[in-house]
């Protein structure tokens, strides 16, 4: 899904989910090639993923959490990466 005519809130939809995206695959010690052989899908694509340039499927976001081990919600928060590096203040005093 190229992010022709979408709105600023679909294009920052798909940029977050872009960054947990690739911030997990690192994490997991996974390659673009690997990660989009499990979901079916072509490392560019992947790429396109982690830039923000494509919105991922509801079907391939599944399947990315599946894999990555993680909720659909996960990948869609824009705090998971300062929640999972422990940066979020709110997460710190709890």
């Amino acid at each position: 899904m190229p992010n022709r005519h979408r709105t600023s809130e679909e294009l920052e939809f798909n940029a977050t989910v872009g960054r947990n995206i690739r911030f997990l695959r690192k994490k997991k010690n996974l390659n673009q090639t690997r990660l989009a052989n499990v979901i079916g899908t072509s490392f560019q694509q992947i790429q396109k993923y982690e830039k923000g340039s494509n919105g991922v499927s509801s079907i391939k976001l599944k399947l990315l959490a599946k894999k990555l081990n993680v909720s659909m919600d996960v990948l869609a928060d824009p705090m998971m990466i300062a929640t999972y590096e422990g940066l979020n203040n709110e997460h710190n005093q709890s």
